[in-house]
């Protein structure tokens, strides 16, 4: 499940460049981008959640929800609650921070499982 976190995460910030660079102009592709972002919500809500041989981390438990603030924050700003470039930004900026956290706590799991 932690792979397909990962390999998610790539994913939408392929779709969000493109579309922030406008190389995705269709809608129904940016549609995915939405879909994707809930997908990666609940994904990191299971996949990142207590595990018996890892301790309890605060980094990993950022890791578990910074992708729902990230989602949060893409939902308003699709609701056009939240509108700008300056929004934009801090929503790839929320976006790159969850994967670096993701991407560590991943390692961390991976290191912990064998045994080092």
């Amino acid at each position: 499940m932690l792979i397909a976190l990962r390999i998610a995460l790539y994913i939408q910030v392929l779709l969000g460049l493109g579309r922030f660079f406008g190389l995705v102009p269709n809608q129904r592709i940016w549609e995915t981008h939405i879909s994707l972002g809930v997908v990666i919500a609940v994904l990191s809500l299971l996949a990142l959640g207590p595990h018996p041989r890892l301790r309890p981390d605060p980094m990993r438990t950022a890791a578990r929800f910074m992708p729902l603030v990230t989602l949060l924050w893409g939902l308003a700003m699709w609701q056009d609650l939240l509108v700008g470039q300056t929004m934009t930004m801090i929503h790839m900026l929320l976006g790159l921070i969850s994967v670096g956290l993701v991407e560590r706590a991943a390692a961390q799991q991976k290191r912990a499982l064998a045994g080092r």
